[in-house]
């Protein structure tokens, strides 16, 4: 209710805001703009379209390019310029099966699983003892006496690494030492599971599943009295026959600097179980009404504004690491790439992932953003959205930071669907996002691209290397077969 509150009123205020915030040319366009975004709801009535006619996007699906056919369609009859798909290489295809688990001993109960993505099945039913592994972070030592038997582990991250890094060294170390398959309690309230796969793709060393926490806490109160046998089976299948994802680009044209490249987007691609109504279909709606608005307005910034729909998010951050990989002789052109993936929450401003040389001109070039509460700067470093491989590659990268809300509860979750997103607080972030891709475009100077061994010093300074491993391992091992 607080995040609706807050957004109601910086909608109500933002407008009249802005009207002291810039000299009075650059007034003109801000207001225009953002009262489109603001006034016209686009960008919810195309997340209805992607989430109730499409719905879930696993990459590699009838869905997905069902969604990239949408977005090409979408562009193009918006009069978008350079509307094309570029594809890239999949090394597997994933689908789910079911997924089933239950104590045999030393009593007899049902416990709610889900496999993780990227898991391979059981290939038929496992009896196994179960032991517990604790909480898992970066220093913790390998797993013992796994063999043979059914790990549960959390996986909490630490100042190290996130948790996701350890999760993925840590199956690859279980199943190099036997154990038959991998629990994870999942960390949502109401017996929510979660079924993220960063380090998985393109295939999980071991059969890995999400338990809700509920039933994780009742098999930690079973072990603490004595040994737990679980049975459980799942029929995932992976299919590593060659085949390709899709991105979706689209232009507008700059107008003096049109050859310098100011790239806006998000990722497509979603869990199977739900619709990514916020994961990251809040993102691709915002970039899409922004296209709009910035052709039916007639407003062109002087650098050129790419819109870039990425799939392959959810994997390891696939469709992103394609287009940098087949763009790197125009890397040197992107003065910024923009990135909303955290959420339709209400704006606090961007992150800047350890880009610290960028907070003297971003300041002064996001002024705009005052009226919307949004001229906030962080420095936290990730590497879990689609700004990863340009910040690899040293190129300026932002990512939209927002309040959180409920985000973390249906991240991942059955329950990321359309019904969870507030389209006064996406209409804000989508004036928000264009407000500052416009100022992007018509900046000055914005940062520049880093050096190969500054790139380095940034990766090892925000900790993000292990990241960078993390992702890369298993497709390394993959391809090296």
């Amino acid at each position: 209710m607080r995040q609706i509150v807050l957004a109601t009123a910086l909608a109500f205020g933002a407008l009249a805001a802005l009207s002291v915030a810039r000299p009075t040319a650059d007034r003109d366009v801000y207001e225009r703009v953002a009262g489109a975004a603001l006034a016209r709801g686009g960008a919810y009535e195309f997340l209805e379209t992607l989430t109730d006619s499409i719905g879930p996007r696993l990459t590699g699906s009838d869905g997905s390019r069902a969604a990239a056919d949408l977005l090409l369609k979408t562009l193009s009859t918006a009069g978008l310029e350079n509307v094309h798909a570029e594809e890239y290489p999949l090394l597997s295809r994933w689908r789910r099966g079911t997924a089933t688990a239950r104590v045999v001993s030393p009593t007899e109960r049902t416990v709610l699983v889900q496999s993780f993505g990227w898991s391979p099945g059981t290939r038929g039913p496992v009896d196994a003892d179960l032991i517990d592994a604790g909480s898992v972070v970066s220093d913790s030592g390998k797993v013992a006496d796994a063999s043979g038997k059914i790990v549960i582990a959390d996986f909490p991250g630490d100042r190290k690494e996130p948790g996701y890094v350890t999760r993925a060294r840590t199956s690859r170390s279980l199943a190099a030492a036997g154990a038959r398959a991998l629990l994870i309690p999942s960390e949502k309230r109401d017996r929510l599971l979660d079924i993220g796969c960063f380090g998985n793709y393109p295939q999980a060393a071991l059969p890995m599943l999400s338990v809700a926490r509920e039933d994780a806490l009742f098999l930690r109160r079973l072990l603490a009295r004595g040994p737990v046998r679980l049975s459980l089976a799942m029929e995932n299948s992976i299919d590593t026959a060659p085949s390709a994802e899709r991105n979706v680009i689209a232009e507008w044209r700059g107008t003096s600097l049109r050859d310098r490249v100011i790239l806006v987007g998000g990722h497509f691609d979603s869990w199977d179980t739900a619709t990514g109504a916020n994961d990251d279909g809040s993102g691709i709606a915002a970039a899409v009404e922004i296209a709009r608005i910035l052709q039916s307005l007639g407003i062109r910034g002087r650098r050129t504004i790419r819109f870039a729909f990425f799939s392959g998010e959810e994997q390891a951050i696939l469709g992103s690491r394609a287009y940098v990989d087949a763009h790197l002789a125009e890397l040197d052109r992107i003065d910024a790439v923009v990135i909303m993936d955290e959420g339709a929450g209400v704006p606090r401003g961007f992150r800047l992932h350890g880009r610290t040389d960028l907070e003297v001109p971003l300041r002064r070039i996001l002024r705009p953003l005052a009226p919307f509460d949004a001229t906030g700067l962080s420095q936290d470093a990730s590497f879990d959205q689609d700004h990863a491989y340009f910040l690899v590659a040293g190129v300026p990268a932002l990512t939209l930071w927002v309040h959180p809300g409920e985000y973390d509860t249906h991240h991942h979750a059955i329950t990321d669907t359309i019904d969870k997103i507030d389209r006064r607080t996406l209409a804000i972030d989508t004036a928000v996002m264009a407000t500052a891709a416009l100022a992007l475009a018509d900046a000055d100077s914005i940062g520049r691209r880093l050096t190969e061994t500054e790139r380095t010093e940034l990766l090892r300074r925000t900790g993000l290397v292990e990241s960078v491993m993390a992702l890369n391992e298993p497709i390394r091992i993959a391809t090296r077969r």
